[in-house]
């Protein structure tokens, strides 16, 4: 092999700095982060602005509409109402409740009493005193059971079905 070797034009090119291949360092990668993180965070802010500026002006308040989408004219019968079935007959509470909705009643619930207790009577249990003249509303759609105050049950309004319950 020849030592000496004639001279072209690829020896004629300087060489480069190199640090085009070199490693990003952490704080470049840090700042790049950020720099990303600002730009999204533009750009969902200037979304969100839009979507409420362009949207929010024909909003409708869901819970103040019956099931057909007209208003709803009687605000007792919005509150969560619970039927339970203290008598253990497959399908009472469910019969009930949707007898109770056919009615307006916003019935959230329909099972059996929990820990699979019974009950002696049909009970209509509410939360607040507040709740009197929707309980009363609610006797009238159902029947005439007893209305007690109590904090033994989450929802506003429940139901608890005895053996009486016709």
């Amino acid at each position: 092999m020849a030592k000496n070797f004639p001279q072209d034009e690829f020896d004629q090119v300087t060489p480069g700095a190199g640090l085009r291949r070199a490693r990003p360092s952490g704080a470049s990668k840090f700042f790049e982060f950020i720099a990303y993180f600002s730009i999204s965070a533009v750009i969902a802010g200037g979304g969100l602005f839009g979507y409420q500026t362009f949207f929010s002006g024909s909003s409708i308040d869901v819970n103040s509409l019956s099931d057909n989408g007209k208003p709803a004219t009687d605000s007792i019968r919005i509150n969560e109402t619970t039927v339970f079935d203290g008598v253990g007959q497959d399908g009472l509470a469910s019969t009930v409740a949707h007898k109770l909705i056919d009615k307006g009643w916003n019935v959230v619930t329909a099972a059996n009493v929990p820990l699979g207790l019974k009950a002696d009577k049909t009970v209509i249990y509410i939360n607040s005193d507040k709740l009197q003249d929707a309980a009363k509303a609610l006797v009238s759609d159902l029947g005439s059971y007893s209305i007690e105050v109590s904090s033994q049950y989450i929802d506003p309004i429940t139901i608890v079905l005895g053996p009486d319950y016709k």
